[in-house]
């Protein structure tokens, strides 16, 4: 699988239309190449104070090298594809690891054939490289691996929001140290695990005078957008659904009523409180979701979409992480599910509610989790969680179609 996202990934880099033919081909062109070039052009001292990305820059200064050696674009391009296909191999193996089925491999084919995964393969952008850097790190971390710190310390030198995998991680830490350690050594340990992260983190806050570089103050950081909880939650509807399983479902009903009402109510509480409208001047725009709610019913600038969906959303997380604590009490369940609210928590705290922003991680993040309560399930389960995924891959695909194949297949002749 993965070296069939390489292939394509590469295909469309050198047969592709070029120019900027998608969000991420454009973020490209006007953000992190000329980012890269001036960082080629600046060795040994680039400038790490203001420059045109809003995010961290090592994955810059990572393409700048071969680009100061006189890489051309296509293969700069290549390392993103790269970084693609790695990603699909870490997401198809892990999934097979917390399941213990080969069969599971298939959780990773919704990531492999989305939209944002492939735009952001095939054009140069901080996305996926961040995304390979923290789940590795948060991998790393559930199989007591070395090294979880300084991943999680890479991905946020890509992306600097990339410490809101820092509490699943010092939660693993707690859960791996060997029974009967003292409390104060398991605080330590969940401490040193984060502290380059976050050392890292302060750095950049420190250089830049806030979360982001001075140019992209106004745009992400001019305050909270309070209608990402919802959205989120209804993204977690869409791509959980498929991987809930029709048992999953009937273990969902039977769960205490005082528990079902606060996993809805959480989600319905979320997309009543605040606008949760389409709206672009708020930061409420950019993906298919978005564009659904454009056109959909709106209460009092709320969108019943997501009135409909957040809860639902809710409800999904709570099943699926309550099967996958059931299936292995070892704590990667719980890390998991504090992963997705850790996301939701830090893209809260970006002015813009971008689809692409939760699109990727939650494509990591939930199969994994539903990956991980098949242990102790049976054959029709297994089978039943594959059938589901290829129905969420087939979304994802179709979806890719519009929104990365044709325009790259469209604009080849354009002049």
């Amino acid at each position: 699988m993965a070296l069939a996202v390489l292939v394509a990934c590469a295909v469309a880099i050198v047969f592709g239309a070029q120019g900027e033919v998608t969000s991420e081909a454009y973020d490209q062109d006007q953000h992190h190449l000329l980012v890269i070039r001036s960082f080629a052009d600046q060795w040994p001292t680039p400038d790490l104070r203001d420059y045109r990305s809003a995010t961290a820059p090592l994955w810059h200064l990572v393409q700048s090298i071969p680009a100061a050696l006189g890489v051309p674009l296509t293969g700069l391009r290549i390392l993103s594809a790269i970084a693609g296909a790695a990603l699909v191999l870490l997401v198809a193996r892990v999934a097979i690891k917390l399941g213990g089925d080969a069969r599971l491999a298939c959780l990773a084919v919704p990531l492999a054939v989305s939209p944002y995964f492939l735009s952001g393969s095939i054009w140069i952008t901080t996305d996926v490289p961040a995304t390979l850097a923290l789940t590795a790190a948060l991998a790393a971390a559930m199989f007591a691996q070395r090294g979880s710190g300084w991943l999680l310390a890479l991905g946020t030198a890509m992306r600097q929001t990339g410490l809101w995998m820092a509490p699943p991680i010092a939660l693993m830490r707690w859960f791996g140290a060997p029974q009967g350690t003292p409390t104060m050594e398991r605080v330590r340990g969940a401490i040193s695990v984060t502290l380059p992260a976050i050392a890292l983190v302060g750095l950049l806050v420190w250089m830049w005078g806030g979360l982001t570089p001075p140019g992209y103050r106004d745009q992400h950081d001019r305050g909270l957008n309070l209608a990402v909880p919802a959205f989120t939650l209804g993204l977690i509807a869409l791509i959980g659904v498929p991987l809930i399983t029709l048992r999953g479902a009937r273990e969902l009903l039977a769960m205490p009523r005082i528990t079902l009402i606060a996993a809805a109510g959480l989600g319905f509480v979320a997309a009543v409180a605040v606008p949760t409208a389409f709206n672009r001047d708020a930061g409420r725009w950019g993906g298919p979701l978005w564009s659904v709610i454009s056109h959909a019913p709106v209460l009092a600038d709320r969108s019943l979409v997501l009135l409909v969906l957040a809860p639902i959303g809710g409800l999904v997380l709570v099943a699926l992480v309550k099967r996958a604590h059931e299936a292995k009490r070892t704590g990667e369940g719980l890390a998991l599910g504090l992963a997705v609210l850790c996301l939701i928590a830090v893209n809260t705290a970006n002015s813009q509610c971008w689809e692409r922003y939760a699109d990727l991680p939650l494509l990591v993040l939930v199969p994994w989790i539903a990956a991980l309560g098949m242990r102790g399930q049976d054959e029709r389960e297994r089978s039943r969680i594959v059938a589901g995924a290829m129905i969420l891959g087939l979304c994802q695909a179709g979806l890719s179609v519009p929104m990365v194949w044709l325009p790259l297949i469209g604009k080849c002749g354009a002049p």
